[in-house]
């Protein structure tokens, strides 16, 4: 994660668009008055959205983190689909 400074940012605003889209990187953006915003791409906010609703509910994430564990422990059957 990368600081700029409200100025900087906005004399190379296409330079940290392309940053943040193209390689994922994150950048603090802060003012003279020390207020901060975070820019991140699209597509990361996206998943992080979804992130957050799929673990919002108890029963939801309790079924995710489950399969998680037994994917981590080789405890499933793989199954070929007939397409």
């Amino acid at each position: 994660m990368q600081a700029v400074l409200y100025s900087q940012a906005r004399n190379n605003l296409r330079e940290i668009i392309n940053k943040v889209c193209n390689d994922f990187d994150e950048f603090i953006i802060t003012t003279k008055e020390k207020q901060s915003v975070v820019l991140i791409s699209q597509e990361e906010y996206d998943s992080m959205k979804e992130t957050i609703y799929l673990l919002s509910s108890k029963n939801n994430r309790d079924r995710l983190l489950s399969a998680v564990d037994q994917i981590e422990n080789a405890q499933f059957l793989k199954k070929d689909l007939d397409v």
